[in-house]
C-alpha cells in the first residue's frame, strides 16, 4: 500500500516541480549565453540586461528551493489535515505509512532540488570546473589543502546534513500542524503558534547541548586535523538533525493517532 501511496504524492506533486526543474537549467543556459555576448559589449542597455537574466536566475535557484519545501508541507495538510483526511485515514494503511510516504517524496525533491540546482549552476557557466570550484572553496574556507576525492566525500556528508535538516523541518511543521488540528477552534492559528513553539524549543535544547558540550569538543577538535575535525563536526550535526527526526516523527505519529480533529 506504502507503494500506492507514494505513486498518488509523486504524481500531485511532480505536476508543480518538474516544470520548475525545467526552468533551471534552461534559465542556466541562456544566462551562459548571455553572459557570453555581453562579455565584450559595452553599454548601459547591454549591462543591464545582463544584469536582468542573471538575477532571474539567481531567484529560479532560490524559488526551486522555497517550491520544494512549501510544496512538501502543503502535500501534507491538504492531503491528511483537511477534507481529503476523512479518506486518507479510513484507507487500509497505517499512520506509519502515510508520514513515511510524504517524507520519501520530500526527499526524493530535496535531492532532485539540489541536483537541478548544481546542473543550473554548472550549465550557467559559474562553475566551470565543478569538482575544482567545490575543492576551492572547502579549502578557502577553512585554511587546508584538500584532494578533489576528500572535497567529494566532504559534499557528500554536507548534502546529507542538509537532507536531514531539511527532514527535521518538515517533521516539525508536520508535528506543529497535527497539534493545531487537535484544537476545536483556530486550528490554522493554533499550528502557527505551535510551529514557532516548536521552534524556540528545538533552539534552545541545541543551545543548551552546545554550552555543555563546548569545552569538552573544543579539547578535543584542538587536537585533531582540520579535516578530521570537519568530519567530527559534520558527523554530530547529522547525528543530531537525525534525533531531531525521529523525535518530531514520534511526535507527528502520536497527534495523528490518537488526538487529530478533523471536525
Amino acid at each position: 500500500m506504502l507503494g500506492k501511496l507514494l505513486k498518488q504524492d509523486f504524481r500531485a506533486t511532480a505536476r508543480i516541480m518538474l516544470p520548475l526543474y525545467a526552468a533551471v537549467p534552461v534559465l542556466g543556459l541562456f544566462t551562459n549565453l548571455i553572459t557570453h555576448l555581453c562579455e565584450n559589449q559595452t553599454g548601459f542597455l547591454i549591462n543591464a540586461i545582463g544584469m536582468l537574466v542573471s538575477f532571474v536566475f539567481s531567484l529560479a535557484l532560490i524559488a526551486a528551493g522555497v517550491a520544494t519545501v512549501v510544496l512538501m508541507i502543503l502535500r501534507f495538510y491538504r492531503n491528511l489535515m483537511t477534507d481529503e483526511g476523512y479518506l486518507m485515514f479510513t484507507l487500509p494503511v497505517s499512520t506509519t505509512e502515510l508520514i513515511f510516504s510524504k517524507l520519501i517524496v520530500s526527499v526524493v525533491w530535496f535531492l532532485g532540488t539540489l541536483g537541478v540546482n548544481v546542473l543550473g549552476l554548472l550549465l550557467s557557466g559559474r562553475f566551470r570546473g565543478g569538482s575544482d570550484a567545490i575543492r576551492f572553496q572547502f579549502t578557502y574556507t577553512f585554511g587546508t589543502q584538500m584532494t578533489q576525492a576528500q572535497a567529494g566525500w566532504l559534499t557528500v556528508g554536507v548534502v546529507v546534513l542538509v537532507v536531514l535538516c531539511g527532514l527535521a523541518l518538515c517533521l516539525m511543521t508536520y508535528a506543529a500542524m497535527a497539534i493545531g488540528q487537535s484544537f476545536k477552534k483556530n486550528k490554522g492559528l493554533m499550528s502557527v503558534v505551535f510551529f514557532f513553539v516548536l521552534w524556540i524549543g528545538t533552539r534552545i535544547v541545541l543551545t543548551l547541548i552546545f554550552g555543555a558540550f563546548y569545552w569538552p569538543a573544543t579539547s578535543a577538535v584542538n587536537t585533531m586535523t582540520v579535516l578530521h575535525a570537519l568530519w567530527a563536526v559534520l558527523g554530530c550535526a547529522c547525528v543530531g538533525a537525525l534525533a531531531f527526526c525521529v523525535g518530531y516523527f514520534f511526535l507527528t505519529h502520536g497527534m495523528l493517532r490518537k488526538h487529530l480533529n478533523l471536525q
